[in-house]
């Protein structure tokens, strides 16, 4: 089996090893011209929405895995220390909405993350 027909056979995500629920948006854009565009990257022979390739999507989901594990340590100590009056729940909408002033990530990574935070810590999640 050639490179080629083995890229075809898989999911083009798989390489990078990014988890299915972790959110995959484009990023919209606009090229001056009088004739309609897109924005497409040409990856591994195909062509993907600006933003959405694998290596794009496992950049993003890298740094919101690495936000995700700061964040928790941070929630923790936040739990024991200076926030221990707040419930679990709060401290994760607390964090959810300063991750969301920082403009680091899009709203639903910014979930994603603060879900992630949640799942580590073992505390129950922002209801959707």
């Amino acid at each position: 089996m050639n490179d080629k027909s083995k890229c075809n056979d898989m999911s083009a995500d798989e390489d990078f090893n990014v988890p299915p629920d972790f959110p995959r948006g484009s990023f919209a854009g606009a090229l001056p011209g009088a004739q309609p565009k897109i924005l497409a990257n040409l990856y591994n022979g195909r062509y993907y929405e600006a933003g959405s390739s694998p290596p794009e999507v496992y950049e993003r989901w890298s740094i919101c895995s690495d936000l995700a594990n700061q964040l928790a340590v941070k929630a923790k100590e936040s739990k024991i220390g200076k926030r221990s009056h707040m419930t679990e729940l709060e401290i994760l909408e607390h964090y959810h909405v300063r991750l969301l002033a920082t403009k680091w990530t899009g709203a639903a990574e910014a979930m994603w993350v603060i879900n992630q935070v949640a799942e580590q810590l073992e505390w129950n999640s922002i209801p959707k």
